[in-house]
């Protein structure tokens, strides 16, 4: 029995197969855009049950209906060919159905068990901590990356897979020095300058966050569109609590949107863009509308409630009729949750969704309310710490809209805490103070605003 790259046995595999398995592997996990040669060599597989199994995964990951029914087709023919096949082959079929019968705790599950026993298989490990990204699991996220690292000390994708996973666990300095290393080891590992990003986000490290990403961004050339797109976005995200809000929205034109407009994180890192835009008072014209002419067809998707959030915002934002049948949509999914899903549809999505459309057509209170019942809930609806911000910045919004000043002050109070460098979180509190008759907090917060944006307009 012929073995890949990582030492792994691969059942009924010739060499064509193994060449394309190991190329599969080092071009997902720099998040590469050469997949087409794969999927040919999947699709003329005639004994190697890994190949169409994989390829299986690989249209999941596209989070679309067509990408669901292809998915399908590739598992029955994995199915075919798999006489023979070892138990870890047999481990990825599993996972794969269970991903594909909406069971994502289940393949979790599978993945983690898989990278215990067969720690060489990076790929298994990347789908797992997707999916634990998907349910809101760091901790599953992190297990997998510890799994991983034991067993691949030399691998620079793996530190930058660990990073991810303490980044998620609020493990910072950890996880800021296995990113640095992971690029020390390879500086071209877009997923380890994402870790970077995340921490250098997570403690407003914000002119830090600017160069970093600045100096490793030719590397993103070659990716695809995901990894390009999202780490502009974080770029985006930094200029943004810079006060160059015209850079970012620069940004979203000439590198967030506009990639692959179909393809559905493409369309979340733009939502969250212009989204965070508004919120800092900027006109972002008719961009909405263009980003919503590509979500009609999403009505019904339900693979991520994270995902389902985004685009239904978007569609309010453009003043689509489709919201009412999304949100009619999204209360019957929430309805036929499962118990393990149960909090992340049916306590999170459902009225976070009508809290969001509430937003979006200016009912400010009602968004408080409905937003507000969703966030301890927030969690389990998947995404990062950092994308799942733009929630609680909207609930924050229509708190302060509604005149919920208390509880708007306790937020902001908790994220300055956070991150001490935001001159926007400075104002908005400054603004509190006043309404709530506190002058010289008001007055010490507006000078500490102006003297952040001086040094950041002088750096």
């Amino acid at each position: 029995m012929l073995k890949d790259g990582q030492g792994l046995d691969v059942a009924n595999a010739d060499a064509k197969a193994i060449e394309a398995l190991d190329f599969l592997r080092e071009e997902w996990l720099v998040f590469g855009k050469r997949f087409d040669g794969f999927m040919a060599a999947a699709d003329a597989e005639e004994t190697c049950a890994l190949l169409p199994v994989l390829a299986a995964n690989l249209v999941l990951s596209m989070n679309s209906v067509d990408g669901r029914a292809l998915g399908a087709k590739y598992l029955a023919r994995a199915r075919i060919l798999s006489k023979g096949i070892g138990p870890r082959e047999r481990a990825w079929l599993d996972a794969t159905q269970a991903w594909l019968d909406g069971d994502a705790d289940k393949s979790l599950a599978i993945h983690e068990k898989m990278v215990a026993e067969w720690p060489r298989d990076l790929l298994a490990g990347k789908l797992g901590q997707l999916h634990a990204f998907n349910l809101g699991d760091a901790e599953a996220l992190l297990r997998i990356g510890e799994h991983l690292i034991a067993a691949n000390r030399d691998n620079h994708f793996v530190w930058g897979m660990h990073a991810f996973g303490l980044e998620e666990c609020n493990r910072l300095d950890e996880a800021e020095a296995h990113a640095r290393r992971a690029i020390e080891m390879g500086r071209n590992d877009p997923w380890a300058h994402h870790a970077m990003a995340h921490c250098f986000e997570a403690r407003g490290r914000l002119t830090e966050g600017v160069a970093f990403l600045e100096s490793v961004s030719d590397c993103w050339a070659d990716c695809n569109s995901f990894m390009y797109t999202h780490n502009w976005w974080h770029q985006a995200l930094f200029l943004i609590d810079l006060d160059r809000t015209d850079e970012a929205l620069a940004l979203f034109d000439s590198r967030v949107w506009g990639v692959w407009k179909e393809f559905s994180e493409d369309q979340i890192n733009a939502i969250s863009l212009l989204t965070r835009l508004e919120l800092r008072g900027v006109d972002v014209g008719a961009r909405w509308a263009d980003v919503a002419s590509y979500l009609e067809g999403r009505l019904h998707d339900h693979f991520v409630p994270f995902l389902d959030l985004q685009y239904l915002y978007a569609l309010a934002r453009a003043g689509k009729p489709s919201v009412t049948e999304m949100l009619a949509s999204l209360e019957d999914r929430g309805e036929q949750a499962k118990p393990f899903e149960r909090e992340a549809w049916a306590d999170c999505a459902v009225p976070a969704a009508h809290g969001l459309a509430a937003h979006a057509r200016g009912d400010h209170a009602e968004a408080a309310r409905l937003l507000g019942q969703a966030m301890p809930h927030l969690r389990p609806i998947g995404g990062s710490i950092a994308q799942r911000a733009l929630f609680g910045a909207i609930h924050l919004d229509a708190l302060i809209k509604s005149g919920w000043n208390d509880a708007a002050l306790k937020i902001l109070q908790a994220d300055e805490r956070e991150r001490p460098t935001v001159p926007a979180t400075k104002r908005a509190l400054a603004d509190l103070y006043r309404k709530l008759g506190r002058a010289e907090q008001a007055m010490t917060a507006d000078y500490q605003a102006e003297r952040l944006a001086r040094q950041y307009a002088n750096a």
